[in-house]
């Protein structure tokens, strides 16, 4: 069987560049997202290989496709995204034309993540024509809105359009495939303003400066991972805070009447995000009792509590498995310091794990690539697990 899996995708291998090569010709930039074009891309393979599925929107070009081969339990689910960063700039190509030099494509998405979508499209025909022998369903999702939590992606379709499966593997994680994700680190997005008064920048005493008092307030919370409960896991670095965004002032000769900072908390394991806003808060009073006529603000944007799915269930041994016979080497076990939506997945009570081709180092960066050597070999192996699991 490993033998005519081998040989089915080799002999897509030209098929696999130009499906990539034209879902990175889509531009999904997100925002928009406007996934409705790649979509047309995977709905129009699907259609030629005779494999049912439906599209789903919760916003108009928001599309999110769902394919399905066999039937019954267990069932295997595999998400990709549609969804790209914005290109950015430092590129020497036009972004959203996939080139193929010293076997690597190179485009935005090609490793995150419209190169495993072609792959896991070249694996869905192979199992299309074993369809009659599977004991269970495989299910392939195109996914919109990754990229800005999944809101009109994943998590849409779990929660408003009743997917579900016993498990899922997603390969939006580019350790060469080298490494399986089986924990998380939580994700919790804050925005904190700082509230002045706006004066002539000739007479700064006569107003309230709102950056001078954000900046106090940062240096504050500059350290605050170290203050967690959990600062040490086996499988993760300690937690960290990113400040990411800030945003204040009208021009230099104004005193800015406001002052709006963005943060990125990944914490891990044991931790609550209500452990942590406490301690913002704790150091936010410090400052607004030190200095009077400081005044601040706290949002919470986002919150995607830390995850965990036990480290022998099914899936672990089957990649570990099929992906030394392949590649020769056995992906270890790790934490994840960013998210993917494996968490929504095991929300959902689905044995969900991340594991996939590419390289950590290219997601998101200018001139992104992909050797397609790992996207044959993730088709290799991913066909290999589904036959075993499934048949």
């Amino acid at each position: 069987m490993w033998k005519d899996i081998d040989s089915f995708v080799e002999s897509r291998r030209k098929e696999l560049i130009r499906i990539a090569s034209d879902l990175i010709a889509t531009n999904t930039e997100n925002p928009p997202g406007r996934e409705r074009l790649a979509a047309k891309v995977v709905q129009k393979y699907l259609d030629g290989m005779g494999i049912r599925h439906e599209s789903f929107e919760k916003e108009p070009e928001r599309t999110n496709v769902v394919a399905r081969i066999g039937s019954g339990s267990p069932s295997l689910l595999v998400a990709c995204h549609l969804d790209v960063v914005p290109a950015g700039d430092g590129w020497s190509q036009d972004p959203f034309k996939a080139t193929v030099t010293d076997g690597k494509m190179i485009g935005r998405g090609a490793t995150d993540n419209k190169g495993q979508m072609a792959s896991c499209m070249i694996l869905a025909g192979y199992l299309r024509g074993k369809e009659d022998s599977l004991n269970g369903e495989f299910i392939l999702v195109a996914a919109a809105d990754e990229e800005r939590g999944s809101r009109l992606g994943l998590e849409y379709l779990l929660d408003e359009c009743g997917l579900r499966a016993d498990y899922a593997i997603i390969p939006d994680v580019s350790y060469s495939m080298r490494k399986i994700d089986v924990s998380e680190k939580g994700a919790l997005f804050l925005e904190v303003t700082s509230h002045g008064k706006q004066a002539h920048g000739s007479l700064p005493e006569t107003g309230v400066n709102a950056i001078w008092n954000m900046v106090e307030l940062l240096k504050e919370i500059e350290t605050l991972p170290s203050a967690f409960k959990h600062t040490s896991h086996p499988l993760f670095t300690p937690p960290t805070l990113n400040l990411g965004t800030i945003q204040g002032g009208a021009a230099r000769n104004i005193v800015p009447g406001k002052c709006v900072a963005g943060l990125d908390i990944r914490y891990l394991p044991g931790d609550t995000k209500e452990d942590i806003i406490a301690l913002v808060e704790e150091r936010i009073k410090k400052i607004e009792k030190a200095n009077p006529r400081a005044c601040f603000e706290l949002k919470v944007g986002c919150d995607l509590p830390p995850s965990e799915v036990s480290y022998d269930n099914p899936l672990v041994g089957l990649i570990q498995r099929h992906t030394e016979d392949v590649l020769g080497v056995r992906p270890e076990l790790i934490g994840m310091p960013g998210t993917t939506v494996t968490k929504q997945l095991l929300d959902k009570g689905v044995t969900a794990v991340g594991f996939g081709p590419g390289e950590e180092s290219q997601a998101h960066m200018a001139d992104e690539s992909i050797e397609i050597q790992q996207l044959v070999d993730f088709a290799k192996i991913m066909a290999r697990i589904s036959c075993e699991l499934l048949g």
